[in-house]
């Protein structure tokens, strides 16, 4: 039963995957495919989880699973995620523009600015993740230690991007957002790289 258990729960965050990588392209081409993360289908399945929305599910065969056809969960919050997906890596990739002049990063991203101002679903959210971004950038430059100023900023965004709307579960949503993007932070960016592991041998 446990296996089985197991089994089910990857077999179903698949299927979420697959759903948010059709929204994704639905809402933003092919463009918006590349961007796709394990992330935001996290947040599809905790959304998902708790309002218990109408879903579609479908087999489907795609370029990266040819051969057969696999389960695929679409509701409106594999829609939501994706719009959050595009938004946090067209804001990446303006990061990178800026600090490192790459421009495939530069070109991709204006795609996806494009994209996502045509459809521009939720202004507020991303105007407050912009202005979290562009904080968190800036005390980077400025080579800010406090690791719970910076791991904050990105709790912050996560918090804005769990908290769907403004109901009874926003509270909740926005604090465990808050809570997590600290964990995953302090995770990414205090955690010894393979190369610096190597260097202190």
């Amino acid at each position: 039963p446990l296996y089985s258990s197991a089994a089910s729960d990857v077999y179903k965050r698949q299927a979420y995957y697959c759903g948010l990588c059709r929204s994704l392209k639905k809402c933003y081409g092919m463009a918006g495919q590349i961007s796709l993360s394990y992330d935001m289908t996290f947040l599809a399945m905790l959304l998902s989880g708790l309002y218990e929305p109408e879903e579609t599910r479908s087999r489907e065969r795609c370029v990266a699973h040819p051969l057969s056809r696999h389960m695929a969960i679409e509701n409106i919050f594999t829609e939501y995620a994706a719009d959050m997906n595009v938004l946090l890596t067209m804001y990446k990739c303006e990061d990178d523009w800026q600090d490192e002049k790459k421009f495939g990063r530069h070109l991709y991203g204006s795609v996806l600015k494009v994209k996502s101002t045509k459809k521009n679903p939720y202004p507020e959210k991303a105007e407050k993740i912009k202005a979290c971004l562009e904080s968190l950038s800036q005390k980077e430059k400025e080579n800010v230690q406090d690791i719970d100023t910076m791991s904050g900023l990105f709790g912050e965004i996560m918090a804005e991007l769990f908290a769907y709307q403004k109901d009874a579960w926003e509270p909740l949503l926005r604090k465990m957002g808050f809570y997590m993007g600290k964990f995953i932070y302090c995770l990414l960016y205090t955690s010894p790289s393979p190369r610096d592991t190597e260097r202190s041998r």
